[in-house]
């Protein structure tokens, strides 16, 4: 608004300038009058002249510039607006409420809607909720899920005046507050990111808790044949999720897998605890094992070091267990 009176003063100053100067041709012609005052005469009439040269252009030219002055605002509103239509960045207008008010071509072709000027933001977006807006300050961001996509939804106040607003949009007498948004497509991004953490090594170990008493209640015969199973159980189990499984001692194993196959492995929870305890050859005592996965560094031998610290948890709750810690986040399986 400042800035709106600055360059009207300067357009009005710029067109009083003729009358200005003819202020001083007057000085001038009084003090040739004192020199001659037939030179004087002379002066007063082309003085005349002047002055009323000087008002007929201030009239007529301060009309002409204000003419222009419009034209050019607007052609540069319907330039200002096109650019935004075209902008290949989803943009829309909103009010406070989140009521769609405008959006551009780029915002329509994301949500699919060409009729979408009396959606809202909390309708297409469940991420957006009333409360959310209601509590915003002056900006806001939002992660949200469109679609098949992944959005950054970007948010800002802006205050505007009625003489300002677009067409299309309600005009009031006071100045009102609106929603500039912008959506960013972070799928890829995210895809790329998801990629990086299903790439991470995840350690683990698996220990035969009752390893020696399973041995000894087995007829000496078929103790190799015990063995045996045990070391295809778990080879078959790891293997089906393309891990890699090295026998330590005899009832020690390490574990070596990609995080994307360890999510798979939680969601089945760890079958190989029930597996384990099918094995029957004529055992009295049922086998049992414990499992202690280790992720969330970017250091392998850390990640090892994180999978013995789970041992020590699934050892310490009695065993028959696994126990996945990731960083700071432990999580529990059978027991």
């Amino acid at each position: 608004m400042k800035d709106d009176k600055k360059v009207s003063h300067i357009l009005q100053l710029y067109l009083q300038w003729p009358v200005f100067l003819t202020a001083l041709v007057i000085l001038a012609g009084a003090a040739v009058n004192l020199i001659s005052r037939k030179a004087g005469f002379v002066m007063l009439a082309f003085t005349v002249i002047y002055a009323a040269c000087a008002g007929t252009l201030y009239m007529y030219g301060k009309k002409r510039a204000l003419g222009s002055l419009v034209s050019f605002a607007s052609a540069y509103s319907w330039s200002q607006k096109q650019l935004l239509a075209s902008l290949e960045l989803p943009y829309a207008i909103a009010d406070t409420d989140g009521k769609i008010l405008w959006m551009n071509r780029a915002f329509e072709a994301v949500t699919k809607e060409e009729k979408s000027a009396g959606k809202s933001l909390t309708m297409l977006f469940k991420e957006i909720t009333v409360e959310s807006l209601e509590k915003m300050e002056n900006a806001m961001e939002v992660h949200v899920i469109y679609g098949e996509s992944k959005y950054r939804v970007s948010m800002k106040r802006v205050t505007i005046r009625p003489d300002e607003l677009a067409s299309g949009i309600p005009e009031k007498q006071t100045e009102q507050q609106i929603l500039a948004v912008y959506l960013y497509d972070e799928t890829e991004l995210y895809n790329y990111k998801q990629a990086i953490t299903d790439q991470k090594m995840v350690a683990g170990l698996i220990y035969l808790d009752n390893y020696d008493e399973a041995l000894e209640s087995v007829e000496e015969v078929r103790r190799s044949l015990l063995t045996a199973l045990i070391d295809r159980k778990i080879n078959k189990y790891i293997s089906a999720v393309n891990g890699i499984v090295k026998k330590l001692e005899k009832d020690k194993y390490i574990v070596v897998l990609r995080y994307n196959f360890l999510e798979k492995l939680m969601h089945d929870r760890f079958s190989l605890l029930e597996e384990i305890k099918s094995i029957k050859i004529g055992n009295e005592m049922t086998l049992t094992l414990s499992m202690g996965i280790g992720t969330g560094s970017a250091e392998y031998s850390k990640n090892y070091d994180v999978a013995k610290a789970a041992m020590d948890l699934a050892l310490g709750r009695g065993g028959d267990q696994a126990v996945v810690k990731d960083g700071e986040k432990i999580l529990y399986y059978g027991g």
